[in-house]
């Protein structure tokens, strides 16, 4: 069929390892640059060369807060590797999810550092209590991505299945879907958010949302799309039990992130923590449910003997 020999030579020439170092190095080169710029700015306004808006003060108030602009763009490089990956390993892929989730928490970190009060020594204050939440929330949650790789590494391979080639091909095609939604969330986001920054001076708006959330509350709408077609069309591919409630848990966990993007402080953390930990402890059945699996098919060929 022509698709069986398209769609894997498209998929090649957005996703392979001379195309990924190229995005790797750029990013690295535009990190450093908008960190740069960033620190710049900083100064400036620190200066009182230049002025902005309260809303947005807390990205100029502090040099810290420039790193804010680094890991924005590391983070859209993980997230051309969570579709990287799609392919090769739904559960790879949900690791790259939960590193992109605990990613976005540490940038979030660096603005609460910038908003800390140091006036104030009372430690429970609001400002202070933002930021507690957010890195006792990322220790946890890189604790929790640990036993999931961890979990990945030792679980147990099952044989391939003859068909298995039409699964893979079915995923690649979701990935180069993937790549245009990309593209058009990174720039609409954006664009959206500068608008709504102009706004803001002119006074016709009194605040905007909040960078954090940005573009990533819309992608993780277009992951759970594509999460639901992945698992619908797992059923076709396999009649494992436990391999169709994994899959379905993925859904459910990243059904939770995305839910955890429209609420903030302390809700937003335990949201995110109860997501991935779901992830995990569905993981772990799975690889306690393989080895019966494991078990009941060699008795199985047993029997014939």
């Amino acid at each position: 069929m022509i698709s069986e020999k398209f769609v894997p030579l498209l998929f090649k020439k957005f996703f392979n390892e001379s195309i990924k170092e190229k995005i790797e190095n750029v990013t690295l080169y535009v990190a450093t640059i908008g960190f740069l710029i960033h620190l710049a700015a900083v100064f400036l306004h620190m200066s009182g060369l230049i002025s902005v808006h309260a809303e947005i003060q807390g990205f100029l108030s502090n040099p810290i807060s420039a790193l804010y602009t680094p890991f924005s763009f590391i983070l859209f490089y993980e997230v051309y590797l969570l579709i990287y990956y799609l392919p090769r390993s739904f559960s790879v892929s949900i690791a790259k999810q939960y590193e992109i989730v605990s990613l976005i928490l540490i940038r979030r970190i660096f603005k609460d550092i910038s908003y800390l009060d140091f006036q104030n020594i009372e430690l429970f204050s609001a400002q202070n209590l933002t930021l507690i939440y957010d890195i006792t929330g990322f220790l946890i949650l890189f604790f929790l991505i640990f036993l999931f790789r961890y979990l990945l590494v030792n679980r147990k391979s099952h044989t391939v299945t003859p068909n298995i080639e039409g699964f893979i091909l079915y995923k690649k095609l979701l990935c180069i879907f993937l790549i245009p939604v990309f593209l058009f969330l990174s720039v609409y986001s954006f664009t959206n958010w500068l608008f709504e920054l102009n706004q803001l001076n002119l006074g016709l708006i009194t605040s905007i949302r909040d960078f954090n959330n940005i573009f990533y509350n819309e992608f993780f709408v277009a992951l759970i799309i594509v999460d639901v077609l992945i698992l619908i069309a797992s059923f076709r591919y396999t009649d494992r039990y436990s391999l169709l409630i994994r899959n379905t848990g993925f859904v459910v966990t990243t059904v939770l992130i995305r839910i955890s993007f429209s609420t903030e402080g302390l809700a937003n953390v335990l949201l995110l923590i109860s997501g991935v930990a779901f992830g995990v402890i569905i993981l772990y059945i799975y690889s306690l449910y393989d080895k019966i699996d494991k078990g009941e098919s060699t008795k199985e060929s047993y029997a014939y003997l």
